[in-house]
């Protein structure tokens, strides 16, 4: 390395003046990471006047070989009021430990956000959908220990060798905005004292902050076919306001012999029908961009040797998904893609769905077995699209993708350094704490 070029990665870019009094003014003078109470300012013990316990911390590191780097900003970026947070003396440390891996610029962009967010509220009321989902886990779960747990980032990898309870956490996770997904929970039983089978129990929690609660812990009960949502001692008969989980499990995406495309996708994306079609008119734009729509689908009539109207059991039109990929190309009906297409528009569907609702509440998205088929291309193209978006992600890692995304040192897997992958974090699943 030249001494020009030496003195160009050591070169310091320094907030500009005024910078760290604005920050601290932006976040209302507390710490920008969510549900911390540490105060960041405060009366001397034996003396008049005020001393302060915060810092003005840069997001992309004053220094080029800093914590998370200039990520390729320029020096008056770097300097301004754009890429500083302000944070306690703990959380100011913390967040640059270990080169600032585990905070990636994209989660303190979104911290910085959410506490501009309540601050503003806190002046003029101004709603905002902005949030942050920290962790979901299992508190009673029959035969498994450790416990299942997934603490999150802005966008999240999940992994865990099998049977560890990934997709009862995503499941139990997803029944939070719809209870059907609570139903693998129904029928399991556990031996009581009285030598009696028993409908379990399962507890779980989720945790996370929004712009009106520094705080909030939701606990689900799944016993036989009850499912109890509680905040505290507060029983939610409805799905929170304030949070929305999107998820689809494999399952969903079977078709029902009474069903047709319409009746499919009302349930696998959980919409009604104007949704469906709102969504629809919007199109794949994401992983598999493309033009939807619907119509009245034909059967041959082998006895006038015509084709006929085609209607579902109970003698309503059946109306079928078509499919264009591409201006030039035709449209294919849905049950003529591969399985893979159809998991990738399921799943285009399904950040278009996250999106809007995220303009409107703290939105998470969960992605599992949808993913299962997709090769290194198209799941590479997946991670890419949802750094790009708006709410907080969870895929879970599919068997076959391992050797794409992970290295294994000592038996830890890590996340492999690919330019793709800086922006996602691996939570790993059912490993004890010291292994």
């Amino acid at each position: 390395m030249s001494k020009n070029s030496q003195e160009h990665d050591d070169k310091r870019i320094d907030f500009k003046f005024g910078v760290p009094e604005l920050l601290y003014k932006q976040a209302g003078g507390r710490c920008s990471v969510p549900r911390c109470k540490n105060p960041t300012m405060g009366p001397f013990y034996e003396r008049e006047g005020a001393v302060n316990m915060g810092v003005a911390c840069h997001i992309h590191s004053a220094s080029k070989n800093g914590p998370r780097g200039w990520g390729g900003k320029d020096a008056e970026f770097i300097g301004s009021e754009c890429n500083g947070i302000w944070c306690c003396q703990y959380h100011a440390s913390l967040i640059d430990k270990a080169s600032g891996f585990d905070y990636p610029a994209e989660v303190l962009f979104a911290w910085k956000a959410l506490a501009e967010a309540r601050t503003r509220k806190q002046m003029n009321d101004s709603p905002s959908p902005l949030g942050w989902v920290e962790s979901i886990e299992f508190t009673s779960f029959l035969s498994l220990s450790p416990l299942p747990k997934l603490t999150l980032s802005r966008n999240t990898i999940m992994w865990g060798k099998s049977c560890c309870g990934k997709t009862a956490l995503l499941e139990a996770a997803a029944a939070i905005s719809q209870s059907k997904y609570s139903d693998r929970f129904n029928g399991t039983k556990t031996k009581g004292a009285d030598g009696k089978y028993h409908p379990a129990t399962f507890c779980a929690k989720i945790i996370y902050s929004t712009v009106d609660t520094l705080s909030k812990e939701l606990n689900l009960m799944i016993t036989g076919q009850k499912l109890t949502r509680l905040e505290s001692s507060i029983l939610y008969i409805l799905p929170p306001g304030d949070l929305e989980i999107v998820f689809c499990s494999e399952s969903d995406s079977h078709k029902l012999k009474s069903e047709d495309d319409i009746d499919l996708m009302m349930r696998v994306l959980n919409v009604d029908k104007s949704a469906l079609f709102a969504l629809a008119s919007i199109g794949t734009k994401t992983i598999i961009p493309g033009e939807i729509k619907f119509e009245h689908a034909e059967e041959w009539d082998e006895t006038n040797d015509i084709a006929s109207p085609k209607h579902k059991e109970d003698g309503s039109p059946y109306y079928k998904l078509l499919f264009k990929m591409s201006p030039r190309a035709e449209f294919l009906p849905y049950a003529n893609l591969s399985k893979s297409e159809k998991g990738r528009l399921i799943i285009d569907l399904l950040i278009t769905k996250a999106r809007e609702i995220s303009k409107q509440r703290l939105t998470l998205l969960l992605i599992e077995s949808l993913a299962i088929n997709f090769d290194a291309g198209n799941f590479k193209s997946l991670l890419e699209a949802l750094t790009n978006e708006e709410f907080q992600s969870v895929v879970s890692l599919p068997p076959i993708r391992e050797n794409d995304v992970l290295d294994n040192f000592a038996g830890q897997p890590k996340l492999k350094k690919l330019e793709y992958l800086e922006s996602w974090r691996l939570a790993i699943v059912g490993e004890k704490p010291d292994s």
